[in-house]
């Protein structure tokens, strides 16, 4: 009796919170570089298999606290993520182009921690502490990075590879099947999980996007490292500005308050994985051979037009 009651708060509470959840615009975006602090992955042994640096900063810290509930049946433990099946239906239903005979099981990442855990209640003191000291600018970057999600050109662009806006159909059709190919992998780890968001256990916390779907993992988060990974194999000269941008993007959705630290690693170990399949995939390695080849042309033309400038 008790479960149901909580229950019955929880989804009375959840659409309250999707009510709330559209209050600020994005404005200015200010990218800010952070250090990385990178998790572990999985090994097997292919050309294309990179392995995650060792868990640092306060992932660590939040790591080394026990993940398990405090005792058996409690009721905050029960709460889950609502489950809409026709919605699950539908985003299901688009298959994976290049992951034909992967499934979700296929992927070791670890389960978030329980709702009363050390762990949990560790990650929530820090997300409080992210929320009283953020910024206007904190949250205005935040969000429009949230908003605004980059394409191929503009990535070029930042690392000069060519000056102006690039038409890159190649890349685009690969970034477009490996969405189709991430999605359908995310929503199913969704699903499974089902972790509500940290506002639903944590009160306090002011949440500052509406949130559709379930906590763990991040689907920012995952597709800023999954964009990470494949972009260091087009350019690994700018690996540490992938990599930096991605967490940046994790960090983002902490400021916001939709996600703890520990969906974000999820993500950043689940983004490594899924990675490393689509590199021993035949039909992706193909695409990507003549993505390299597009990028290595345009850059190719951006260096005869400037060289072709200064002669004149």
């Amino acid at each position: 009796m008790k479960t149901t009651v909580i229950l019955d708060d929880f989804f009375t509470w959840l659409k309250a919170s999707s009510k709330a959840g559209k209050k600020l615009n994005p404005f200015v975006f200010i990218l800010v570089i952070a250090c990385p602090f990178i998790s572990y992955g999985q090994s097997n042994g292919t050309s294309y298999d990179k392995d995650l640096a060792p868990v640092r900063g306060n992932y660590k810290i939040f790591e080394s606290l026990s993940p398990k509930p405090k005792s058996a049946n409690l009721p905050i433990d029960q709460l889950k993520f609502p489950f809409d099946e026709a919605w699950a239906d539908k985003v299901l239903s688009i298959k994976p182009v290049y992951l034909t005979n992967i499934s979700a099981n296929d992927f070791k990442i670890p389960a978030p921690p329980a709702n009363s855990s050390d762990q949990t209640r560790a990650e929530l003191n820090y997300l409080l502490n992210l929320q009283y000291n953020r910024s206007l600018e904190d949250i205005t970057t935040s969000i429009y990075m949230s908003n605004n999600p980059e394409s191929p050109s503009d990535v070029g662009q930042q690392m000069g590879y060519w000056t102006d806006p690039q038409k890159l159909p190649l890349t685009d059709s690969l970034m477009d099947k490996v969405e189709k190919d991430g999605d359908f992998f995310l929503w199913s780890l969704k699903f499974k999980y089902a972790r509500v968001r940290p506002y639903i256990v944590e009160p306090k916390i002011h949440d500052l996007e509406e949130s559709r779907a379930s906590s763990y993992p991040s689907g920012h988060v995952t597709y800023a490292y999954i964009h990470a990974f494949i972009y260091e194999e087009l350019a690994p000269e700018f690996k540490d500005f992938f990599i930096a941008k991605a967490y940046t993007m994790s960090r983002a959705r902490q400021i916001i308050g939709v996600h703890y630290p520990s969906d974000c690693e999820g993500s950043r170990i689940f983004a490594r994985q899924f990675v490393t399949m689509l590199f021993e995939n035949e039909k992706f390695r193909r695409d990507f051979e003549n993505v390299k080849k597009e990028w290595a042309a345009k850059k190719q033309e951006s260096l005869n037009n400037t060289l072709g400038a200064v002669k004149m």
